[in-house]
């Protein structure tokens, strides 16, 4: 063999079935798909039949090619490659024991999801899956770093390819006594098995294992299988000799020292020596130095100095959690495994010695080499950096494997068996979970954040960003349905800690004024952002969003509407203020209510900037993009109440409706928000539109244009004649009570009105077209002495000439008989004369119109008015006594 899965290039066996390559046929008849051999080798009569050296160097190159493709910047090829390489698998021209050498494919592979197009993931994550049951694959995966890569790319796709990677990921930890037969049976040579003898392991020691404690532990670290809402509790433990354990009394007691100088140094040597010589484990096995850590935090709002105290506690808890994260990776890497459970495990203090794992012992010990660690002070070697492999790695140079068997079967130091005598049961009930330790910090470390002391904060924050990590890795988000004693109470914890942080949130908040120096305004400022980007990912690596509404504590809801009312956090942190609404949105309507419309608010005022500087702006405009602009920044003019939007605005519909190019679309959106300004609720509003309006009629009719060209200027006009507009205008313009709006209204349709000399026979015939449908409103202010009164009484006259007037023949017949109707009499007398004469010059009036006595004929003024008046009541289904399409018909006024 040369390595694993690769034979030599002249292998002769005598022994063997015949086979021949994937998918060829045997002499048998029987098809064999071999994955091993696939593509390679021909096996016939024992002598191994290899496949020219071109061939197989020519499909290498093209398998190479195709491998390469996969990186490509463009999507079409990539997909093309993947294609291919799948299209073989399916079709056995090449097996996964010839993907799995290839680290280049993993590479792209992973990298697949890094493009901005991410096409065909089903199929790139089930050729992971298929790849990874290869012992190769895995370790290219792993040294890829695929684990952390896969588990952050897992929230980002839909479920059922989250389904997907969880089986890559789980193919990544599977032991290696897990992995699939196929591969590893491949190779062999012969079906005869010869008999194995069974395997002594003698371990360290090969006395009789009767005086060494009998104990079980796990391989690996396991959670509480009855505990649902775990993850990950205990790790897995370790047993110490009798100088460890008195290092660390010493250093217990240390911190327990009335003398600051001396609790001072101590956390110096925890930092710099003690956590670095111990696995970090060993700290929550024996968790006294952790809880006087832990106590040493009160003293962070005491005077005298003792506030140094707390931040050496809060740096040396930081540096644990550190050294606790690294150390549940280690326990994870699928290399990290052994099927032999000894009294001494491969990670105790003992397996840190060098005289027990690289030499074997000398029969005369001398005193300083008695021990079975090197001494803390004064030692001239490598110091062990914790993490169960120092000793592992400087054994695997030069002759490792015999020192390593050597130490294995040597006799044991008779200083070293007494030592392991600690009572474990009693020690494995006082130890501390992973679980426990994060809540005990959190609980501890959460008040320390209202401190005035920027250091502090930063340092308990650094604290706690290790803390949201190993609380991810070891509490499940199950724990909310979990109704175990130990979940209850962890519930009450993490709520109170909830509490505690919303408190200073809002605590920060409230306590920035502008009477305060700037230094503490930044300080207070700088907190609030900090607690609270770290309380939401607490709230979103513990509670899931729909529960938020049945445990959040009050205190972190208010926050929580703090935080989504900040705008510079949503604009910085994007993210985190989507889940912040999230969770707002389930916990209060009210507030998200409020936070909605402060939104909108602001976005709105942000759409009045973009539109004043762009129509400030020299060039070609977006008119459309300006329009949209203008309708949002309408919906905050009551909060900013900038009027000069509002000449801009009717400035810009006005030039929309100028051109005969402007497509229906924009016609129709820019009048959409010209009509919200002309009925806007705040009177202001109205006032400035009606104004502006007015200034533009008089601009494009006024007198002084009498010499300019008249198409050049009644353009302009065109934005008010619509059906629509002339309707607002004639029934909530004239009639609105605020003096300044009803006379400009006057004054817009008198100017219209009165314009015929003034503009073209097209824009006249555009007036009178959008006119027809709303005369019936108009006529309600018909009068002889009125002249908005009179002219709109000359809309029903006809010339004496041509029998033709202002309007249609029809419409101008309509007008007359509702003239009738009108409270003046001399309006109705008016009416009855035109009517008379419009009857009397009909075709064929003579034979029409009956003989009526003159008196009688007098009385027809009066014929629609009734004595009695009647009170006209809407009924109970409050329907719009005028409908819009009533309005825009012609000739519906009848």
């Amino acid at each position: 063999r040369k390595g694993r899965g690769q034979l030599t290039e002249y292998a002769f066996h005598s022994l063997g079935p015949s086979r021949t390559r994937c998918g060829t046929r045997l002499r048998s008849g029987r098809v064999s798909r071999g994955d091993g051999n696939c593509g390679r080798t021909q096996w016939r009569g024992g002598l191994i039949l290899r496949r020219r050296p071109n061939e197989w160097r020519r499909d290498e190159m093209v398998l190479t090619g195709l491998i390469r493709k996969l990186g490509h910047p463009l999507a079409e090829i990539r997909e093309r490659a993947l294609r291919s390489i799948l299209c073989k698998l399916e079709h056995s021209l090449v097996c996964g024991a010839d993907l799995a050498p290839h680290r280049l494919l993993f590479l792209h592979l992973l990298e697949w999801f890094n493009f901005p197009s991410v096409p065909m993931k089903d199929e790139v994550l089930g050729l992971l899956s298929r790849l990874v049951k290869y012992p190769p694959a895995v370790q290219h995966l792993v040294d890829l770093g695929a684990v952390e890569f896969l588990s952050k790319l897992r929230p980002n796709v839909e479920p059922n390819l989250q389904a997907e990677i969880d089986g890559i990921l789980d193919g990544l930890f599977s032991l290696p006594s897990e992995v699939p037969e196929m591969y590893s049976s491949s190779y062999q040579t012969s079906q005869t098995e010869l008999p194995q003898q069974p395997e002594i392991l003698t371990g360290y020691f090969p006395q009789d294992k009767s005086t060494l404690p009998q104990m079980e532990i796990p391989s690996r670290p396991v959670a509480n299988p009855t505990a649902k809402c775990l993850k990950f509790s205990t790790f897995p433990w370790l047993p110490l000799t009798a100088a460890d354990r008195h290092v660390l009394s010493s250093n217990e007691s240390s911190l327990r020292s009335s003398n600051h100088t001396v609790i001072w140094n101590t956390c110096e040597l925890l930092k710099d020596v003690i956590m670095q010589d111990f696995p970090a484990e060993i700290f929550l096995q024996r968790p006294k130095i952790v809880q006087s850590l832990l106590s040493l935090l009160k003293l962070a709002f005491g005077g005298d100095g003792k506030h140094r105290l707390a931040l050496q506690s809060v740096s040396c808890l930081q540096q644990l959690c550190a050294y606790l994260r690294n150390r549940l990776n280690f326990h994870r890497d699928p290399s990290f495994f052994s099927n032999k459970q000894d009294a001494v495990s491969q990670n105790s203090s003992l397996s840190y010695c060098p005289d027990v794992r690289a030499a074997p012992h000398s029969q005369n010990p001398s005193p300083g080499s008695s021990s079975p660690r090197p001494s803390v002070v004064g030692r001239t070697g490598q110091r062990p950096r914790g993490d169960g492999q120092d000793w592992d790695a400087a054994s695997s140079s030069g002759s490792s494997s015999h020192a390593h068997v050597s130490s294995r079967v040597s006799a044991p130091s008779p200083v070293d068996l007494p030592e392991l005598a600690e009572d474990a049961l009693e020690l494995r009930l006082q130890q501390l979970s992973l679980p426990q330790l994060c809540l005990s910090v959190l609980e501890a470390a959460a008040p320390l954040l209202r401190t005035g002391s920027r250091q502090m904060i930063i340092q308990v924050l650094e604290l706690l960003s290790e803390v949201v990590v190993l609380v991810g890795e070891a509490i499940s988000a199950h724990l909310w349905d979990d109704s175990s004693l130990f979940a209850i109470d962890m519930k009450e914890k993490l709520l109170m800690v909830l509490a505690s942080l919303g408190d200073t949130v809002c605590y920060h908040k409230s306590s920035v004024s502008l009477e305060q120096p700037e230094a503490l305004i930044v300080h207070h400022r700088m907190a609030f952002v900090s607690v609270a980007l770290f309380a939401v990912r607490l709230l979103q690596t513990l509670l899931p969003v729909e529960k938020a509404s049945h445990f959040l504590p009050e205190p972190m809801s208010a926050a929580l509407f703090f935080i989504s009312l900040d705008m510079p956090v949503s604009l910085e942190y994007p993210n985190i203020h989507e889940a912040v609404v999230a969770y707002l949105e389930q916990l209060n309507s009210e507030n998200y209510s409020i936070y909605k419309r402060t939104a909108e608010a602001a976005y709105s005022i942000e759409c009045t900037c973009n539109f004043l500087s762009d129509v400030g702006k020299e060039g070609e405009k977006n008119l459309l993009e300006l329009v949209e602009l203008a309708d949002q920044a309408l919906r905050s003019f009551s909060y900013h109440q900038h009027f000069p939007l509002i000449k801009e605005i009717i400035y810009i519909c006005s030039k929309i409706w100028k051109s005969a190019q402007a497509s229906p679309l924009l016609q129709g959106e820019s009048q959409r928000v010209f009509l919200r300004m002309l009925s806007h609720p705040l009177l202001q509003v109205k006032v400035e539109t009606y104004h502006c309006c007015l200034e533009i009629v008089k601009e494009c009719l006024g007198i002084h244009n009498i010499s300019k060209p008249v198409s050049s200027l009644c353009n302009g006009i065109h934005f008010l004649l619509h059906p629509k507009v002339l309707y607002e205008i004639s029934a909530f313009g004239i009639q609105e009570p605020k003096n300044e709006v009803s006379a400009a209204a006057k004054a817009i349709l008198l100017h219209l009105l009165q314009g015929r000399l003034r503009v073209t026979a097209p824009t006249w015939s555009k007036f009178i077209e959008a006119l027809c449908p709303v005369v019936a409103v108009l006529q309600g202010y018909a009068d002889t002495e009125d002249p908005l009164g009179s002219c709109i009484l000359h809309l029903s006259r006809e010339s004496a000439e041509t029998d033709e007037g202002v309007l249609p023949c029809a419409a101008r017949l309509k007008s007359m008989l509702r003239l009738l109707l009108v409270k003046k009499p001399s309006v109705r007398v008016l009416a009855l004369k035109l009517l008379a004469s419009h009857l009397s010059r009909e075709e064929g009036a003579d034979t029409k119109r009956p003989s009526i006595d003159v008196r009688v004929l007098s009385r027809v003024t009066n014929l629609f008015i009734v004595k009695k008046p009647i009170e006209l009541k809407l009924d109970d289904r409050r329907e719009l006594m005028i409908k819009e399409n009533y309005i825009e018909g012609k000739g519906s006024f009848s």
